[in-house]
């Protein structure tokens, strides 16, 4: 077990943006709400999946709904408390732990301003090992756990616990309660025992996210540039650069959809977007696709920026990170690359840099 202090946020804060394809919701709000309640209440403890018990409750949770949505209507930081209650008298089992259904964007801070409260540790895992759009896209759901009980709470209290028969149900039926509580909402969804959540969950997340904010961080204050450091740490590769000329964006059944132009002298590069950042292209030619992490690093000043930051006018350059391995198998494709989006391309690898940094040795 170690323990997360506040002394780990900012590294987690553009850590997980990165890994957040541009979705997972902008980190500010939940980095403060975090901050806060460990001001408040404590540092969180952080268990290794090798800790877990068989006999574990284990429960990834999250914001769900449109980014931009999240923004507009935040949360009142009572929803969970509202969503274990309910969990704990449905399934009759105490949680023994939490984890992030996803590590990108903000939600990897979710468990962070509630565990401090009800005294629960935080695993160091997610079930995506980055962000995905939908609540089926999930490694303890494609690796046969069962998606209920679900539980969703908005901001105002209203809840309602799901029982779907497969995982793309739970997705249908939680999205249409997600847009009428106003497009965001808290959940609880594929609970696990401890022995499930050891081979379920891609291990060591949290602590990858830290590593990658820490290595921007030590770039900045060596002077250097943190786009380097970014790449080292994730074996990552540089697809493009240049200014946002356009942004098309909405709304659209729950999501934020759309796609954003960025333009140099030479290449007019398009990235498709469905909450998080799908495809790449250049001069039309598809360069990136997911499950790979694409995301765009703000030139100035090295931060990472999400689908509902984007700003006309911004230089950006265009980096795509390599999918965890169980997103590029025959089966993960299928649920997670870009026919499942709709576009008519098989899945495009990168090439993998050599070296990487080691996040299990970040946090002391």
């Amino acid at each position: 077990m170690k323990k997360l202090s506040l002394s780990h946020l900012d590294d987690l804060a553009i850590g997980a943006a990165i890994l957040g394809s541009g979705g997972g919701g902008d980190p500010a709000y939940p980095y403060m709400m975090a901050h806060h309640v460990m001001q408040e209440w404590g540092s969180v403890s952080l268990i290794s999946p090798a800790e877990l018990k068989p006999d574990d409750f284990v429960v990834p949770i999250g914001v769900i709904g449109a980014p931009l949505a999240e923004i507009e209507k935040i949360e009142s930081g009572r929803e969970f408390n509202i969503l274990f209650e309910i969990l704990e008298k449905t399934v009759q089992k105490k949680i023994t732990a939490i984890v992030p259904f996803e590590i990108g964007g903000g939600n990897a801070f979710t468990p962070f301003w509630i565990a401090p409260i009800v005294k629960l540790p935080v695993l160091d895992a997610d079930t995506m090992g980055r962000a995905f759009p939908e609540a089926q896209m999930t490694s303890c759901g494609l690796l046969g756990a069962s998606c209920s009980p679900c539980v969703i709470t908005d901001c105002l209290g209203n809840t309602a616990v799901i029982y779907a028969n497969n995982n793309l149900s739970l997705e249908k039926i939680g999205r249409q309660i997600t847009i009428a509580m106003g497009s965001t909402a808290c959940t609880a969804l594929y609970p696990l025992t401890g022995t499930q959540a050891k081979k379920m969950t891609f291990h060591h997340s949290i602590t990858r996210a830290i590593a990658l904010g820490k290595a921007h961080r030590e770039a900045k204050q060596a002077g250097q540039d943190p786009l380097n450091a970014i790449l080292h740490a994730s074996k990552g590769t540089l697809v493009g650069s240049g200014k946002i000329t356009d942004i098309d964006r909405a709304i659209s059944k729950g999501f934020l959809k759309g796609s954003v132009v960025v333009q140099n002298k030479t290449d007019h590069i398009e990235i498709l977007f469905q909450n998080e950042f799908l495809l790449v292209k250049v001069n039309g030619q598809p360069v990136a696709t997911t499950p790979d992490i694409i995301s765009l690093i703000e030139m100035e000043t090295g931060f990472p920026v999400t689908s509902e930051s984007l700003q006309y006018g911004i230089k950006v350059n265009v980096i795509v990170l390599p999918s965890p391995a169980l997103w590029t198998t025959p089966e993960g494709l299928a649920l997670v690359g870009p026919r499942y989006f709709g576009y008519d391309m098989d899945y495009i690898p990168q090439s993998k840099p050599k070296s990487s940094v080691d996040p299990v040795e970040v946090i002391a």
